[in-house]
């Protein structure tokens, strides 16, 4: 059997890799890329020398660096949410102390009023207090 294409790019895009990648692999596996039309042995030849990824030292530093940074980022987060929550506890405390100040003063108006309305009425005197 044999794999038929019409351009170079069509190759390229077949194997998933750049026109340029395949001529340098062409060349290293002595492939004739002109013909366009490729045997099983050739085409298994371009399909399975496929480069593997280079394992890389720095992926363990990266990873470590990473892993590093994201307990540091997870303790910050549990920490702003302890002051989160001891703000809250800061505000409802306020908020109590504020409702309990506006009671005693709004007691403390009522009383005001309550005298200014007695020293406000005309005195009586002490024979129409008794003979009321």
């Amino acid at each position: 059997m044999t794999h038929e294409f019409d351009t170079i790019i069509a190759i390229a895009d077949e194997l998933e890799i750049s026109r340029q990648a395949l001529n340098r692999k062409a060349k290293r596996l002595n492939i004739d890329l002109s013909k366009k039309s490729f045997t099983d042995k050739e085409w298994q030849l371009l399909v399975s020398n496929k480069r593997k990824p280079k394992k890389s030292t720095s992926n363990n530093y990266v990873d470590t660096f990473t892993a590093q940074q994201l307990a540091e980022k997870d303790d910050l987060i549990n920490y702003l949410k302890s002051q989160i929550k001891e703000k809250d506890k800061q505000i409802d405390h306020a908020q109590q102390l504020q409702l309990i100040a506006e009671q005693r003063l709004t007691e403390t108006n009522k009383t005001l009023i309550e005298y200014q309305q007695k020293e406000n009425q005309p005195k009586k005197g002490f024979w129409h207090r008794l003979f009321k």
